[in-house]
């Protein structure tokens, strides 16, 4: 009795904790999201829950638009830092380190418009951070 007892309560615990983690991440979040400027392919979030939470890095390149084609001029990876996912909307920071050695942390948003499409903003970059589409890959 004690035995049933104990699997029951097992099993009872299991099924909230799958169905919280479900609730918590209602938009399928996990994948590798590309940008794109023009035909130029840019930034990258690749989103994962190995730890059993989600977590993951972004890419963020800067492009220059000198010239008749844009290009990517650098390329920065980063962790990222505070993620918080509310059903479409994704929120995290990356610490960055600025050319002239100061270190910001910015603040980005991610908002879900398809289930493979999403816009991502640095909330924290100024009234010109641009609001850039990301298609998640298959």
């Amino acid at each position: 009795m004690k035995h049933a007892m104990l699997s029951l309560t097992l099993l009872t615990v299991s099924a909230c904790s799958i169905a919280s983690a479900q609730t918590a991440t209602s938009y399928d979040w996990t994948g590798i999201w590309h940008a794109h400027a023009g035909a130029l392919p840019t930034d990258t979030l690749t989103l994962a829950t190995d730890t059993g939470a989600l977590g993951g890095t972004v890419v963020l390149d800067m492009v220059s638009h000198k010239g008749e084609t844009p290009y990517v001029i650098a390329s920065e990876p980063h962790v990222l830092m505070n993620l918080q996912a509310d059903g479409s909307k994704l929120n995290f920071q990356v610490r960055m380190k600025r050319p002239s050695g100061s270190i910001v942390v910015a603040s980005f948003t991610v908002t879900g418009t398809s289930s493979d499409k999403a816009n991502i903003h640095c909330t924290s970059c100024g009234p010109d951070a641009p609001v850039v589409e990301l298609v998640k890959g298959q």
